[in-house]
């Protein structure tokens, strides 16, 4: 069992797919029994319409939604100091894999390895 992340990037890539195979991944994860996080900042920027984005709403469905606490912001905060960028979603994103040990899915491979980089971590970053 692996524990697993997604970004926005991700659910895009999964909403977005003319054909099955990101749902078809999606569904390999679930089936080896991978625990599938998704941060709810994360969520709330690809959520735009439900009715709409069935493809998406499943894929939630099937995720741990992980909420942004009071005890994120200073290590998000810090973080982003330390790596000299600014994405708060993106920097919670590395703090919760860091956390976890969790690969991420990303559609911007670069910017999640470097923000695990300021971590003094090197974790999987996948692209969906």
């Amino acid at each position: 069992m692996e524990q697993v992340l997604y970004d926005s990037g991700a659910l895009i890539a999964i909403s977005r797919s003319r054909d099955s195979v990101k749902i078809d991944d999606h569904q390999r994860r679930l089936a080896r029994g991978d625990h599938i996080m998704v941060p709810a900042p994360v969520a709330a920027q690809v959520v735009r319409d439900p009715q709409r984005q069935a493809r998406l709403m499943f894929t939630l469905r099937s995720c741990d939604i992980v909420p942004f606490e009071r005890s994120h912001a200073g290590p998000v905060g810090r973080l982003l100091a330390r790596s000299g960028t600014s994405d708060v979603v993106d920097g919670f994103v590395a703090v919760k894999a860091a956390e976890m040990g969790a690969t991420v899915v990303t559609s911007d491979p670069g910017d999640i390895r470097h923000l695990l980089s300021a971590l003094g971590l090197r974790l999987p970053v996948l692209k969906p």
